[in-house]
C-alpha cells in the first residue's frame, strides 16, 4: 500500500501535467492550423476577387472603346462570378467584410450599368465609369490593405498566444519538477529508501552477530547438496573452518566416526529428503573426528528449508557438541550405578542389603503369584557366631562374614538369585522357580563350601572350625501366603536345624 500511495503521488501529478501540456499543444496546433487556414483562404480570395474586378474593368474599358458585343458579354459572366465570390467571402471570412462588401456592390452596379448602356450614350458613360472606377479602385486598395493588416494582426495575436501557453506550461512543469525535487522525492523515496537501508543494515548486523556468535555449529545444505551457510564455531568444534566445508561438502561425511557411519548414513536417507513437512525436525546423535584427532560427541537436529512459493531449499542444520555433558552423564551414571549399589549392598558382605532383599522378595511373590511357579526361600547364619566375636574379636568376625558370603555367593550364581545379608551372621537367600532336588544340592554346596574354608573355631560346640545352618522353605505363594509368614516360616526351619546340633539344613514345603 505504501509503495502504491508513493507511486501515485510521485507520478501522478508529472503524468496529469504531461497530458495537458499535450493537449493544450495539440488544441494550440489546431487552433492555429484551422485560423490561418481560414485567414489565407480568405486571402487568396480577396486577392482573386481583386484579380477578376481588374480583368471585368480592362475588359468594361476594352469594350467600350472597341465596340465589341462578345467581350461586354464576358465582362458580364465575369462580374457574375465576381458577385459570387463576394457572397462566399462573407460567409467563410472570419473577419468583418461588409465594407469591402459594400463597396464591391457599388463598383460592380457603376460596372453592370456602364455594359447596359446603348452604344450612342456607352462612351460618355465608360469615361464616367472609368473615373468612378479609378475611385474605387483606390478605395479598393485601402481595403485589401486593411485586411492584410488584420491578418498580420492576427497572426501576431496567436504568435502572443501560442508564446504565453509555452511559458505558462514551463512554469508548470518547473513547479511540479520543483515539488517533486525539493518535497515528494526527498520524502517518499530518499527518506523512505534510508530508512529501508537502515533497517536493513540493522538487521544485517543482527544476524551476523547471530551467525557468527552462535556457540553451536550450524549451517545450511541446498539442495543440490552444496552447503550455501555454515556459521564460524565450526572451527571451534572441529578444527576445519567454514570455508573447508563450503569448499568440500563432502568433508561433512568425512569426518564421520567410523562405528558411526552406518547410523549418520541412516539418518541422511530418512531425514535430509524434500517431501518432510517444514515443523518435521529429526534428530541424532553420533561422534565426529577432528582435524587434531580428538573424538566429538554431536548432538545433530535438521529440518527441511521450504520458501514462501514451498519450493524444497534444503535442509537446515543444527549441531552441538555435547562432549562435556556426555562426560557429565557418564559420570552420573557410574555415580548413580555406584549409589544405587551403595543403597542395595551391604558394605562388608558385599552381598544384597536387607533393605534390597525385602523390595526383591515382595516383587518375588507377586511375579510367582502371576506365574503359578515355586518360590525358595533360605535363612541361614553362621553358628556361633558370638562367640567366636569374643573369642577372636570382631574385626575377624567381619573377615569371617565376608568369606561366608563368598562362599555363599558362588554356590548361589544363578542370574535370578539374590542372595542378602539379613543381619549380623544371619544370611536369606531367594530362589525362584526352582525344584526342591536343587535347591538342596546347592544349599549342600554352600554347607561343605564353608566347611572348607576351614576357619578355626574352638568355642564352637559343633565343630573346632566355621560351619553354617540353613532353613529351607519351597511354596507356591496364594493369597493367604503373606511375606512375612514366609519369612517366619524359614526361620523355624532355621531353628530346627539348630536344634538338630547345627551344621545341617531343614527343608520344608508349604
Amino acid at each position: 500500500m505504501k509503495t502504491r500511495c508513493s507511486y501515485c503521488t510521485l507520478w501522478l501529478p508529472t503524468l496529469l501535467t504531461s497530458i495537458a501540456t499535450i493537449l493544450s499543444f495539440l488544441a494550440m496546433y489546431f487552433f492555429l492550423h484551422f485560423n490561418i487556414n481560414a485567414m489565407i483562404k480568405a486571402h487568396e480570395h480577396s486577392a482573386e476577387l481583386t484579380k477578376n474586378i481588374e480583368k471585368m474593368i480592362s475588359s468594361t474599358l476594352n469594350a467600350t472603346f472597341l465596340e465589341n458585343d462578345e467581350v461586354f458579354l464576358r465582362a458580364v459572366n465575369l462580374s457574375n462570378r465576381i458577385y459570387d465570390e463576394m457572397v462566399e467571402l462573407k460567409k467563410s471570412s472570419s473577419y468583418d467584410t461588409s465594407s469591402l462588401m459594400e463597396s464591391y456592390k457599388q463598383l460592380y452596379k457603376i460596372l453592370i450599368s456602364a455594359v447596359s448602356y446603348s452604344k450612342e450614350n456607352r462612351l460618355e458613360d465608360a469615361k464616367n465609369a472609368l473615373e468612378e472606377v479609378s475611385i474605387y479602385t483606390l478605395h479598393l486598395g485601402k481595403q485589401t490593405e486593411k485586411l492584410n493588416n488584420y491578418f498580420m494582426e492576427q497572426e501576431e495575436n496567436a504568435e502572443k498566444a501560442f508564446a504565453l501557453l509555452i511559458v505558462i506550461l514551463a512554469l508548470t512543469l518547473l513547479s511540479v519538477a520543483l515539488f517533486n525535487g525539493l518535497y515528494l522525492i526527498p520524502k517518499r523515496v530518499i527518506r523512505p529508501l534510508e530508512e529501508f537501508g537502515e533497517k536493513l543494515q540493522k538487521n544485517e548486523e543482527k544476524y551476523r552477530i547471530v551467525a557468527n556468535w552462535t556457540y553451536d555449529w550450524e549451517y545450511w545444505v541446498g539442495k543440490e547438496k552444496e552447503i550455501i551457510f555454515m556459521t564460524p564455531s565450526v572451527e571451534r568444534i572441529t578444527g576445519y573452518t567454514a570455508q573447508q566445508f563450503i569448499n568440500s561438502p563432502s568433508l561433512l561425511t568425512t569426518i564421520i566416526h567410523p562405528d558411526d557411519m552406518s547410523l549418520w548414513m541412516q539418518h541422511v536417507k530418512e531425514a535430509h529428503l524434500p517431501n518432510r513437512p517444514e515443523e518435521d525436525a529429526q534428530g541424532v546423535e553420533f561422534r565426529v573426528i577432528t582435524k587434531d584427532g580428538h573424538v566429538v560427541n554431536i548432538d545433530h537436529i535438521c529440518r527441511p528449508v521450504y520458501n514462501e512459493n514451498k519450493e524444497f531449499l534444503g535442509v537446515r542444520v543444527a549441531n552441538r557438541d555435547v562432549t562435556v555433558k556426555m562426560s557429565i552423564l557418564n559420570e552420573l551414571k557410574e555415580k548413580n550405578i555406584l549409589l544405587d549399589t551403595l543403597a542395595t549392598t551391604d558394605e562388608l558382605s558385599g552381598l544384597y542389603n536387607r533393605r534390597y532383599f525385602n523390595e526383591a522378595f515382595e516383587r518375588e511373590i507377586e511375579r510367582v503369584k502371576r506365574m503359578r511357579t515355586t518360590l525358595s526361600i533360605i535363612m541361614c547364619d553362621i553358628d556361633y557366631f558370638k562367640y567366636y566375636n569374643d573369642t577372636y574379636g570382631h574385626q575377624m568376625g567381619d573377615g569371617v562374614i565376608q568369606k561366608v558370603s563368598a562362599v555363599l555367593k558362588s554356590s548361589f550364581s544363578r542370574k535370578m538369585d539374590i542372595v542378602a545379608r539379613y543381619g549380623g551372621e544371619e544370611f536369606v537367600i531367594l530362589l525362584p522357580s526352582t525344584p526342591p532336588e536343587e535347591i538342596k544340592r546347592l544349599v549342600e554346596k554352600a554347607r561343605i563350601g564353608v566347611v572348607a574354608l576351614g576357619i578355626e573355631h574352638k568355642d564352637s560346640k559343633t565343630a573346632p572350625f566355621v560351619t553354617m545352618s540353613f532353613g529351607i522353605i519351597n511354596c507356591l505363594p496364594d493369597a493367604s501366603l503373606h511375606p512375612d509368614k514366609l519369612l517366619k516360616i524359614a526361620d523355624d526351619s532355621l531353628y530346627e536345624s539348630k536344634r538338630k546340633g547345627r551344621n545341617c539344613a531343614t527343608f520344608v514345603e508349604c
